[in-house]
Parts: C-alpha cells; sequence; structure tokens
C-alpha cells in the first residue's frame, strides 16, 4: 500500500492556520507565571497594605519587614527560574517524540509539532498524542484515559485512534484527523488540567493554612484596631504600629516562599544526580516512601537477555524451528531485549511465509504468527498458552533464575496446540544491586517485585539480588486471588497482568503503605498511575517516562538511594522549618486574643519582630535546609508542625502576660519591658532551633552559635532603633525568664505528646 505523507508546503500552511499540535507541558511554568505567582499573592497584599499604613505613621523604621518580603520574593523568584532553566534543557532530551513522513522521508519530531493530516508510524509502548485513522498495520489500546475500562481494544485498517490511549502491541501507520483542542481527549477533559496527579499533603497543608489565616487575620487585626483605639484610648498612630506589629506575626509568608525554594533547589540537586522531576510535589511523597514496586527486568537485572539452552521435545528439527522462529521474528519490527536475544539465536536461510502475526501482549502473556499452510505459532508463557493441560509440563520449567520461553504450534484443520519446545534466557543482575537493596532494608523500605515471568523464576532471581523473602511468592495467574492478604503475606509476584500490578499497589496503600513504583514499560502505566510516586526510565516507552513523576536519566537502578535521601532531606528540613515559622503564626494569634480580652496594649511593634524573625528564623532555615536529614518522614505535615511550635508560642504568650501584669503593678516602663519580652522572646526561637534541629551535627552547632551571637550583637547595639533598654540588674531576672520558659516549653510539649499518642 502506497502510503504517502505531506510536503514542507503543506505543513507550513497548516501551521499558518492554526492546525498544529498543542501539547501541556507539565515540568515548567513560563517565566511570567513565575513572577506573578511569587509577586502577585495574598500574603504580599496584606504586607504592602500594612507598609503603606506604616509608612503613613512616619515611624519608618517600622516598615523595615518589607525588605524582607522583598527580599523573600526574589529568592524565589531567582530559584524557581534556575530550576526552569535545567529543567527545560533537560525537556529537550525527554520530550515525546514522533516518527512521521515528510516530503516522502520519514523523520522524528516533537510532538507539539504535529500538524493535521500528517502520516505518523505509530509503535508500541508509546501513547497516542493525536486522533487519528489507521491507514496500514494494527494495533492494541488501552483506552482507559477515555472510558474508564482497561480492557484491551483491538483496531486495524479503517478505524480511528484517540490521542491519550496507550499503544499496548502492534505498530501501524496512522492519519492525522485532529489535533490540538479538537482532540477527543481535549473535548471530554475540556476546561481541566489532567495530568494524573494528586496534590500532596505538604500542598494540601499549606492551601489549608494559608486559607484559616486569611479567614480569620482581617477580623482579628481589626478588633486589635478598635480595642486599642475605642476602648483604650491609644492614638491612631500607635494603634496602627501595635495592630501591624500582630498583623505581621500572624502571616507566614516566610514558610510559603521557604517551601517553595527548598523544592526547586531538590529539583536542581536531583537533576545533577540524573533524576528529572516531573512533578515538584512527587519529592514529598518520595520522602514517605516504606514500599517499594519494582519489576526484575532492568531493575534487579541489567536487561541484556540472551539464549542459553532450547530443548526441543517434538519431532521437528531444530533447523526446520529455527526456520518458523526467524520467520515470525522478522515480524517483530520493535523488538525488545528477549526478542533481540531469539533473533540472534535462531538463524535460518529458509524462507518461510507469515500472513498474520499478532506481537506480544501482557493480557496474553505471548505472541502469535500464522505461518502460511502449516499453522499458528505461539511464542510465550507456558500457562497462557496451553491453561488446561500446563502442569503436564513443568517439569521442562527451570526455576535457577532463568527465564522459560514456550514454543508451540497449532496446525490447520487441528484443535490443540501442540508443545515444539522451550527456549531459556538468562539476564545479568545488576552488580550493585544487593547493596542498593541493602540500603533501602536498612532505611525502613520495604521491596515487593512484580513480574510478568513465572513466580519461581523471579523468586530465584530476586534471591540472588538479594530481596529479602524472595522465597514467599504468588503466581497471579490462579484465580480469586485476596490482594488484601497477598501484599502482607507475599513479597515475590509472577504472571501479574498490568491491571493486577495496578490491584496490588491499591491493596497496599489500602493497608497504610506509601508506595513507590518503579516501571519502563507501557504494561506499567496504569500501576504508575496509581503509585504514590512512580519512577521510570528514560530509555522506557515514552507513555510510561510520560506517566512518570520522575524519569531516570541514565537509566541507573543504583540512583534510586540517592534520590529517596533526597526527598527525605528536603521534607524533613521544610518540617523543621516550618515549625520555626508557625512559632510567630500561634503566638501573634493567641497573644492578640489575650490582649483584647484583657484590654491591654499589643506589646510588639513591627521592628522588633522583624528582627527576631530575620535572626532566629528567616537566615538559619535558610542555611540548615541543605542539611542532611534522612529519618523516614511521618505524620501529616501541619500537625506535626503545630505540634513543635506549640510549645514555644505559649511561652512567649505567657512571658508576654506576666510583663503586662509587671508593668501595671510595678509601673515598668514600656521600652524596658519590651527589652526583656524582646530578649526573652529571641531566645525561646534559638532554644526552639535548637530543639528542631536535633541531632546537632557540626554544621548546625555552628549555625545555632553564630545565630545566638549575632542576635546578642545585634540587639546590643540596635536598642535605639528597637525602642528598647535592658540594665545590667535586670540580667538575673531575664535569663530566671528563659529558664522557666525552656522548663516550660518541655512540659508543655510532653503534655502534647502524652495527648496525641
Amino acid at each position: 500500500m502506497n502510503i504517502k505523507g505531506l510536503t514542507s508546503q503543506e505543513v507550513k500552511r497548516k501551521v499558518e492556520e492554526g492546525k498544529v499540535n498543542s501539547k501541556i507541558n507539565k515540568l515548567s511554568k513560563s517565566t511570567f507565571e513565575i513572577i506573578q505567582e511569587n509577586v502577585f499573592t495574598y500574603f504580599n497584599l496584606l504586607n504592602l497594605i500594612l507598609f503603606i499604613l506604616v509608612i503613613s505613621t512616619g515611624e519608618y523604621k517600622n516598615a523595615m519587614f518589607m525588605g524582607a518580603v522583598i527580599i523573600n520574593t526574589c529568592i524565589g523568584i531567582i530559584q524557581e527560574l534556575r530550576a526552569k532553566k535545567l529543567l527545560d534543557k533537560v525537556r529537550i532530551l525527554t520530550a515525546s517524540k514522533v516518527m512521521v513522513s515528510r516530503d516522502e522521508a520519514w523523520i522524528e519530531i516533537d510532538v507539539k509539532d504535529i500538524v493535521e493530516d500528517d502520516l505518523l508510524r505509530l509503535n508500541a509502548g508509546s501513547q497516542i498524542p493525536i486522533d487519528g485513522f489507521i491507514q496500514q498495520g494494527s494495533l492494541e489500546l488501552n483506552e482507559s484515559l477515555l472510558t474508564g475500562e482497561s480492557d484491551t481494544i483491538y483496531k486495524s485498517v479503517g478505524n480511528q485512534v484517540y490521542s491519550g490511549t496507550y499503544i499496548l502491541s502492534g505498530s501501524a501507520y496512522v492519519k492525522v484527523s485532529a489535533v490540538g483542542k479538537q482532540r477527543q481527549a481535549e473535548k471530554i477533559l475540556s476546561g481541566k488540567k489532567v495530568f494524573g496527579f494528586q496534590k500532596s499533603a505538604l500542598q494540601n497543608d499549606l492551601k489549608k493554612l494559608i486559607q484559616i489565616v486569611s479567614v480569620l487575620i482581617i477580623p482579628v487585626g481589626l478588633s486589635l484596631y478598635f480595642m486599642h483605639t475605642g476602648l483604650m484610648h491609644i492614638s491612631h498612630k500607635e494603634a496602627i504600629l501595635r495592630v501591624s506589629a500582630a498583623v505581621i506575626g500572624m502571616i507566614p509568608e516566610g514558610l510559603v516562599v521557604l517551601t517553595s525554594v527548598a523544592l526547586a533547589v531538590s529539583v536542581i540537586r536531583l537533576l545533577k544526580q540524573n533524576a528529572l522531576v516531573q512533578e515538584l510535589y512527587a519529592i514529598e511523597s518520595l520522602a514517605r516512601v516504606d514500599t517499594l514496586c519494582l519489576d526484575k527486568t532492568g531493575t534487579l537485572t541489567q536487561g541484556d537477555m540472551q539464549v542459553v539452552d532450547l530443548n526441543i521435545i517434538s519431532d521437528i528439527s531444530k533447523e526446520q524451528l529455527s526456520a518458523y522462529m526467524q520467520a515470525y521474528l522478522s515480524k517483530e519490527e520493535n523488538p525488545n531485549e528477549t526478542g533481540l536475544a531469539l533473533k540472534q539465536y535462531f538463524r535460518s536461510d529458509t524462507q518461510i511465509e507469515i500472513d498474520e502475526y499478532h506481537p506480544f501482549s501482557s493480557e496474553r502473556k505471548y505472541t502469535s504468527a500464522h505461518i502460511k499452510d502449516v499453522g499458528t505459532l505461539h511464542v510465550g508463557a507456558l500457562e497462557f498458552i496451553i491453561p488446561d493441560e500446563s502442569s503436564a509440563y513443568q517439569r521442562y520449567i527451570k526455576h535457577d533464575g532463568l527465564r522459560t520461553l514456550t514454543i508451540a504450534l497449532k496446525k490447520d484443520m487441528e484443535n490443540e496446540c501442540k508443545i515444539l519446545g522451550f527456549v531459556y534466557l538468562q539476564d545479568v543482575i545488576r552488580p550493585q544491586v544487593q547493596s542498593t537493596l541493602s540500603f533501602f532494608y536498612q532505611n525502613d523500605v520495604d521491596i515487593k517485585v512484580i513480574s510478568g515471568d513465572h513466580p519461581a523464576t523471579v523468586s530465584a532471581i530476586a534471591k540472588k539480588a538479594g530481596v529479602m523473602h524472595a522465597d514467599a511468592y504468588l503466581d497471579m495467574s490462579q484465580e480469586d486471588v485476596d490482594y488484601d492478604q497477598a501484599v502482607k503475606q507475599y513479597t515475590v509476584f509472577g504472571r501479574v497482568l498490568p491491571k493486577q500490578k495496578k490491584e496490588l499497589l491499591k491493596a497496599l496503600q489500602r493497608n497504610h503503605h506509601t508506595v513507590a513504583m518503579v516501571g519502563d514499560g507501557v504494561n506499567d502505566v496504569p500501576s504508575l498511575k496509581q503509585a504514590d510516586v512512580s519512577i521510570a526510565m528514560l530509555a522506557g516507552a515514552s507513555a510510561a517516562k510520560d506517566t512518570a513523576d520522575i524519569v531516570l536519566l541514565d537509566n541507573n537502578f543504583d540512583a534510586l538511594p540517592s534520590i529517596l535521601f533526597e526527598g527525605r532531606r528536603v521534607i524533613n528540613n521544610i518540617s523543621r522549618a516550618s515549625s520555626m515559622y508557625l512559632v510567630k503564626t500561634l503566638f501573634s494569634f493567641l497573644l492578640t486574643i489575650v490582649v483584647v480580652l484583657l484590654q491591654q496594649e499589643y506589646p510588639f511593634i513591627p521592628v522588633h519582630l522583624t528582627m527576631i524573625s530575620a535572626i532566629c528564623v528567616g537566615i538559619p532555615t535558610l542555611f540548615l535546609q541543605f542539611e542532611e536529614s534522612f529519618e523516614k518522614v511521618k505524620g501529616r505535615f501541619l500537625v506535626e508542625s503545630f505540634k513543635h511550635a506549640l510549645p514555644s508560642a505559649i511561652m512567649i504568650v505567657l512571658v508576654s502576660i506576666s510583663l503586662m501584669i509587671a508593668k501595671m503593678v510595678l509601673n515598668l516602663p514600656q521600652g524596658l519591658m519590651n527589652g526583656i519580652l524582646v530578649v526573652v522572646s529571641g531566645f525561646i526561637y534559638l532554644y526552639t532551633l535548637y530543639r528542631l534541629y536535633q541531632p546537632l551535627s557540626r554544621y548546625r552547632k555552628y549555625v545555632l552559635a553564630t545565630m545566638s551571637i549575632l542576635f546578642i550583637l545585634v540587639y546590643y547595639f540596635t536598642q535605639p532603633l528597637l525602642g528598647i533598654y535592658l540594665t545590667i540588674n535586670l540580667i538575673p531576672i531575664v535569663c530566671g525568664y528563659i529558664a522557666v520558659s525552656i522548663l516550660g516549653i518541655h512540659f508543655v510539649s510532653q503534655l502534647i505528646q502524652e495527648r496525641f499518642k
């Protein structure tokens, strides 16, 4: 069949008419979007309003907080732009490609450059990027994205195919009928950005925190203002300063910026380890992983298959069998490692005609080819070729790590399939796989091996690779599998169908596991979508790469330990930093409520909190964000952060109340009261920093000591600017406050731990 594609002139005209494909890329935002999302935020708007109000009072020193806001915003933009630059470079290497006929020659182009009426050559492992009609060949498709059903659909010449569907097997020439927004998938998903990814707990918790603060901050701030001016008859200028201090304290803007910066930096660090992060918040899921599911081929083994033996059990000669095998293998346009090994082994000068061919399918577990005037040759899994009689041939299946392929022939005019022989293949175990698996076990990550091969074969290879409890294996071809019980009882799963992989992952998640899935084939796509974090190899099927959260650019399974550590490091440090930021948010809310109820003047002004926040929170958490922290992430982000922040916040509130009482009873000067409050609050923060960043490494000790010295120096030299002072005779009282606060923090922490066990 003579099929021609478009000419360059026709392509140019189609592009001018706007009939060119478009693919939403999930890797990076545009430069404008990054700047917009960092500048135009709710918290920045609040800070700008507060800045204008403070400036209107003439107390310019109290407007210094805006400098921190600007610096935070700039840091966020710069780091995200750095990450974008690197991601865009890597995207060129990983972008989905397609073969297209242009000017009577086949060339490779990006998916986004396809135009209407193009002629594409599509093969197994790809995700179809357009709508079109098959002109030649046939395909087995998974259309679950459109229909919700995972059943295999067979399509041949004249049938329509749709974008978003996965090619399980086969190859075909497809003429493009719809591109861009005209595709069926775009119409079905109109108005929705559907990439298959769920927002993480970290993202949801941050959003929830912002919503809570946004709802409370305005009424609380207004109540404080009217209390100061109406009930206490304080001047408008002084009331603005006190209310601004309270509201600034409530805004955790540094936390949001720190989180985005930390994740962006983590993406850059992972890229340097040849791991491309396609979904930013997958880093959090990576940090929580406690179960790793993987196939044996390409992970435990190198994927370089070779035939080691052939056992013919029928009256056919090796020459005749080689002729049959060579004829069927010639139909494989894109053979996998197994196909390449078979091609290398079976060679013949005899020419045999194949008039019907069905490529390998993960659902069937075998391939078939009709040999003209002879019969249908089957090559694949024994249990699937002759399911009713497979037990009679089990003695021919080797379970010492070799993969066994069955060769059978169903002759024309006969009903039974006759076994011709068995081919034995081996794959080399990766050199570093034992140390890699040992690392995961040492870090509380369990391993599950899920494969389409015979379970005994997979078990033998898993045992050699160092998988614990590899003897506990299950044949998934049996009926009535109890998935919830199976994932508890077994480590190795063989003869697994793609839909069964997904069900196994679901069962693990129902048992409260955070699951990572490593896959590289189109048959892995359903399970990659189901996993909490999905990892694919760059050399894998494009459908798998498009689906995965993380792509290993050097196809190196041994890189996973460093990737897991990076995930834990960034999330653990974000969690610690968030507790530091939430101390200010919590004590500001609590203290505002207290002063309103007691009808007292709010004790802080903006410049106080600017100094404390910068030295005790912003600077140290930024430097400590890159410190090693590889312990397993547990609990919900927001809940854990609040639990660690609340004791320190409560003690700052109690110290404030006691000093307000002392001011009334002892007629303490405002500047002296503020002097004691600022220094005690600062040391409470520094002690909180000490508690959260345990165990103390040399670097952590250095940062903590530097910040403590810096706080003392800044406090001493900026007392006039801060409007505070402290006499030497009150130093014992200050030390007493600090000591009591430390004891109080421990007491409240113990109560919280007992309450939330």
